[in-house]
C-alpha cells in the first residue's frame, strides 16, 4: 500500500535535493486548502471547465511532491471528468479525503528526516 508521503520519491523528483523536496512539499501544503475550496466550488456550481481546471492543477501540483495517494486520487478525478462518468462526486470525495489527511499530518511530515 502506498504511503501518504514517499520522501525518497519526492527527493528523486526534486533532482536528488532533499531541501528542495521538502520546500516543494511545504508549498503544496500551503496551497491545498485553496485548491480544495476552488475544486468544490466548481463542482457545486456545475462548472465543468472550472472543475477540470482545478482537478488538473491539483494533479499537476502533486507531480514533484511524493504524495502518491493524492496524485492517484487527482488522476482518477481527471479521468472521470474527461470520461463524463457519473462517479465524479465520488472521485472528488477521494481527493478531499487525501487533501484533508495531508493537511492534518503535513506538519509532522515536514519535521521528518528528509536526508
Amino acid at each position: 500500500m502506498p504511503k501518504m508521503l514517499d520522501i525518497p520519491h519526492a527527493i528523486d523528483q526534486a533532482g536528488g535535493n532533499p531541501k528542495l523536496a521538502r520546500e516543494l512539499f511545504s508549498m503544496l501544503l500551503k496551497e491545498l486548502p485553496d485548491l480544495k475550496n476552488k475544486l468544490n466550488q466548481a463542482f457545486n456550481r456545475a462548472d465543468k471547465q472550472g472543475l477540470w481546471d482545478h482537478a488538473h492543477k491539483i494533479h499537476g501540483s502533486t507531480a514533484y511532491c511524493g504524495v502518491p495517494l493524492l496524485q492517484k486520487a487527482a488522476r482518477d478525478l481527471e479521468a472521470a471528468i474527461k470520461a463524463q462518468t457519473g462517479d465524479v462526486a465520488d472521485k472528488i470525495q477521494g481527493v478531499n479525503k487525501e487533501i484533508d489527511e495531508l493537511l492534518v499530518n503535513g506538519q509532522m511530515m515536514l519535521e521528518q528526516d528528509w536526508m
